[in-house]
């Protein structure tokens, strides 16, 4: 559970959303939502996550109290999942409930004040109306209780998948804006230089596709090959219990996204090789982590953002962690469909036309 604690200090890079006011409390003090951990999929803002310093406050106040720390030390499996995490908030002392008491209300302070200028520059808006960032309970303004929490991991966890979607649209993007490029490259070709061009283009992907083959991610025979060729372990039978706690580079107990990524190492060399140009470096960084995607898709079962051993043991004992269904590259995917590419071209095209217009550009090649 502190590991859980630490793991959300990583999320503070990732970006700020903003969701409906929270439910409120029925008779019996409880939400009325069961799913109260659940966020919404709205609209994001272009700035950075703005609850960062909250964010990153009440976990450096949490970890202050030595009875609540050493309560999360001694806490089971079971307890690592997200909603007893915040229940453990009722072990901290009072000095510290004080502090996070204060800490949620300057918080507060600083939302009026945003919505104050949001108001203000959208003249006429009902400020009722506004939407109101989820990462902490507005119906109770005076104290920091375990919904805070609950609403603050919640938070968090989700933005890392906003974050997940956001970089696969920016490659999408940016391969069509290669695709793009090459297009207009050839209509100012003549014959004897497209073809010359083109056939630059089917001997560079034909080289691609030859490579040794890729092990599916987090199978036992993709994990085998970096206990030899990795961990230099080859004389001895590889050992899950062995391997995990090996790999468990700052030794807390869990493996997070750093130490996921850094087995793929071997597969990825495989894909891209050393020393290649600056567009494989961009699919290569784009390749690990769709294989960590993969793997945590399928191994992490709490959903908290790391695997403990406990998840990756109940992972090898899965009939297809036996099975080595190989791996396809993003070479050998679709990136995106027909459809999206021509919307795509459509708007390049309408762009260039306004930048002619505005003679930014000129209509010259």
């Amino acid at each position: 559970m502190r590991n859980f604690l630490s793991f959300l200090l990583i999320c503070v890079l990732v970006q700020l959303s903003v969701a409906p006011p929270v439910n409120q409390k029925n008779k019996d003090g409880e939400r009325d939502n069961e799913n109260e951990n659940e966020v919404e999929d709205v609209e994001e803002t272009p700035d950075a996550m703005e609850y960062r310093r909250y964010l990153l406050e009440v976990i450096q106040v949490l970890e202050t109290d030595p009875d609540f720390r050493a309560k999360l030390d001694a806490a089971n499996e079971a307890d690592l999942r997200v909603r007893k995490i915040a229940e453990q908030l009722q072990f901290v002392n009072h000095n510290v409930r004080t502090k996070l008491d204060e800490i949620k209300r300057e918080e507060l302070e600083r939302l009026r004040h945003l919505a104050t200028k949001v108001h203000e520059l959208k003249n006429g808006l009902d400020i009722d109306h506004l939407k109101i960032p989820e990462h902490l309970d507005h119906t109770n303004t005076r104290t920091f209780e375990i919904y805070d929490l609950k609403k603050l991991i919640a938070k968090t966890t989700k933005d890392l998948a906003k974050a997940d979607k956001k970089r696969r649209e920016e490659f999408k993007q940016h391969e069509m804006q290669k695709k793009y490029e090459e297009q207009e490259h050839l209509k100012y070709m003549n014959d004897a230089e497209k073809k010359k061009y083109e056939e630059e283009l089917r001997v560079i992907k034909e080289k691609q596709k030859k490579h040794e083959p890729v092990h599916h991610p987090g199978s036992k025979q993709q994990l085998e090959e970096v206990w030899e060729k990795q961990d230099h372990m080859e004389s001895e039978e590889f050992n899950p219990r062995t391997f995990f706690f090996f790999h468990d580079v700052d030794g807390n107990g869990v493996w997070d996204q750093d130490e996921v990524k850094a087995l793929f190492l071997k597969e990825l060399d495989k894909l891209y090789a050393q020393g290649a140009p600056h567009d494989d470096l961009l699919k290569r960084a784009e390749e690990m982590e769709r294989m960590r995607e993969h793997v945590f898709n399928e191994a992490d079962l709490n959903k908290d953002g790391l695997l403990s051993y406990d998840e990756f043991l109940e992972q090898t004992k899965k009939p297809n962690f036996q099975q080595d269904e190989g791996w396809q590259g993003l070479d050998e995917q679709q990136i995106y469909t027909e459809e999206e590419y021509e919307a795509f071209q459509r708007h390049r095209q309408e762009e260039i036309q306004k930048m002619i217009v505005k003679g930014i550009v000129s209509t010259s090649p």
